[in-house]
């Protein structure tokens, strides 16, 4: 896993990736630059969004936050990606806090990541998010992998920037991407993304190592929305070679179908 491009570096999931991982990374234009390796990890966690494996198929309270008022819907009536943000956040919360109660963060994740590396990489995108799309002071770089000796407060603190920086953005805000400015809602897709299969990652986890997971709607609107573009985006996530093969889905389900095009097996 590579660590995050520059301000000239290449568009979500299409930067290079260590084998068996692969992804999309925030602009790190306006970001201080990525944290150091996880210890023990072999990745970085500030690497790119939607790590996924290429054999597996698999303050403010985020857990409370309105939708975001500066979001409408879009043509089709549905909620835009940055509307579904903190409904995405509650799922990877619960699925943290999963992790907490089994203590599981050394366990392995299908993306090929342990659990703490998977919240690491999540915490360092969202900690990004005031700098990118709010453009405000870069955070300081934190110490080793940004968790110190508690994952769980060091998301929910890095889950709170981001829903507020979200909530409060305009709702033409733009962000750098491969050193040209784009829609911010481009950006939110790709985290929408990340938040629903990264949780089902921790989750399928904390299960295999004898913890008690709460199992959430498979079909619930940031799923539905993830599902929706992932699909019109096959070509990025299947061909440019950093993504795992898509798999035949276990279901019509959603989640399942969504998985299988990020490689995973349900």
């Amino acid at each position: 896993m590579t660590t995050g491009p520059g301000p000239d570096g290449p568009l979500p999931g299409d930067e290079p990736a260590t084998p068996g991982v692969a992804g999309t990374a925030l602009p790190a234009a306006a970001a201080p630059g990525p944290p150091p390796p996880a210890a023990g990890s072999g990745v970085d966690p500030s690497a790119p969004l939607l790590a996924t494996a290429r054999t597996a198929r698999g303050p403010v309270d985020p857990a409370s936050a309105p939708l975001l008022a500066t979001s409408s819907a879009g043509e089709d009536g549905a909620a835009p990606a940055r509307a579904l943000l903190p409904d995405a956040v509650r799922g990877f919360s619960a699925a943290v806090d999963d992790a907490a109660r089994a203590d599981a963060w050394a366990a392995p994740t299908p993306c090929g990541w342990d659990v703490r590396a998977v919240v690491a990489h999540v915490v360092a995108q969202h900690r990004r998010v005031p700098a990118v799309v709010g453009g405000r002071t870069a955070l300081p770089r934190p110490a080793g992998d940004g968790l110190g000796d508690d994952p769980r407060a060091a998301w929910r603190s890095a889950a709170a920037l981001s829903t507020v920086t979200w909530a409060t953005a305009p709702a033409d805000a733009t962000v750098d991407l491969r050193g040209e400015r784009a829609p911010a809602a481009e950006l939110a897709e790709r985290l929408l993304l990340d938040l629903v299969v990264h949780a089902w990652d921790v989750r399928r986890a904390v299960a295999a190592a004898g913890g008690r997971v709460a199992e959430p709607s498979t079909a619930g609107p940031p799923v539905v929305h993830g599902l929706a573009w992932a699909r019109a985006h096959a070509d990025l996530l299947g061909g440019s070679g950093h993504f795992g093969t898509p798999q035949p889905a276990a279901s019509e389900d959603p989640l399942d179908q969504l998985l299988a095009l990020t490689g995973r097996r349900a």
